[in-house]
């Protein structure tokens, strides 16, 4: 009786190291294409690791019809014969990609929900103590959601959790070059780079920190060191570094023209305000589109 006491015992631990250890992943899925490719890309991304994966579909309020109703059992509550067809087919969808992480330390989660978009991310982001949400672009189109559709925008502005966002046809490749930019003198809290520490730990990362200093701005020095400052004291440990600058470049142009000159494989950026994000989008003309992301975002954000 003792050593199955004990050998109870050694389980659980195991088990709550193995809890404590595991990355905890949401994915938004609307079913199409390129919400599949960016889970496809998760997945990737996250291989040979413990990770366990919510996949969360929420429905839109524009599709409830009076028909929902009238099709319910009469058991049911409104909220069940709502989300019924949206559950049967999250169901389906999820088995459809349980062979792509057959050998795999992943669990796969699902959820459908009824709600305003960001309130259903958020509900399930704190319920769960998520480390990271990954979607794909919805590809909406119109000058004010060109980049990354109407749903994306959403939850950059209202969902305070670490998001990778995957363009539109982009192929996974492995995190060897990363850039981190960075606008204003300012140095972010320990915390807020953890997640990009944690995601390129064990990946042999180059990390390129890009001071932009835009037209007019002032204080280019104080960016650059800011940004010294950031690579040489410690905090990414053993993770390669460098600092970089582009001058009198608009925040969208001064990105592209990087990733254009040099391989990037992942673009960190973290939203200091609400001023910064549109800066990021439009540049210095907030009636234009400048800049379409060429590789995954990882946006973090300032508190």
């Amino acid at each position: 009786m003792t050593n199955v006491i004990k050998l109870l015992e050694h389980c659980l631990v195991y088990l709550v190291i193995i809890f404590k250890i595991m990355t905890k992943v949401l994915l938004l899925t609307d079913f199409s294409e390129n919400a599949t490719q960016a889970i496809k890309y998760a997945f990737k991304l996250w291989s040979g690791q413990a990770c366990k994966f919510y996949l969360l579909n929420v429905q839109k309020t524009s599709e409830f019809t009076t028909d929902d109703l009238i099709t319910a059992k009469p058991h049911e509550s409104i909220f069940a014969s709502i989300i019924a067809d949206n559950k049967a087919q999250l169901a389906s969808y999820v088995e459809m990609l349980r062979p792509l992480i057959e050998g795999q330390q992943f669990q796969l989660s699902e959820k459908v929900d009824y709600d305003v978009f960001t309130d259903s991310v958020n509900q399930v982001v704190k319920a769960n103590d998520i480390d990271y949400v990954v979607l794909g672009t919805n590809g909406a189109t119109g000058a004010a959601e060109a980049i990354f559709g109407s749903n994306t925008m959403q939850l950059i502005r209202n969902v305070k959790c670490p998001t990778i966002v995957v363009p539109e046809g982009f192929e996974f490749r492995p995190l060897e070059e990363v850039l981190y930019s960075q606008t204003e003198k300012f140095t972010p809290d320990p915390e807020e780079l953890t997640p990009v520490i944690d995601l390129l730990e064990g990946r042999n990362s180059y990390l390129h920190l890009l001071a932009i200093h835009t037209p007019g701005a002032n204080d280019l020095e104080g960016l650059k060191s800011t940004l010294n400052e950031m690579a040489n004291n410690g905090l990414f440990k053993d993770i390669r570094t460098e600092v970089e600058t582009l001058e009198d470049l608009a925040v969208p142009q001064a990105v592209d023209a990087y990733q254009q000159l040099h391989k990037v494989d992942l673009h960190v950026f973290l939203v200091q305000s609400e001023s910064f994000l549109k800066r990021f989008l439009f540049g210095t003309d907030a009636g234009q589109v400048s800049m379409k992301t060429r590789v995954p975002l990882l946006v973090l954000h300032h508190k």
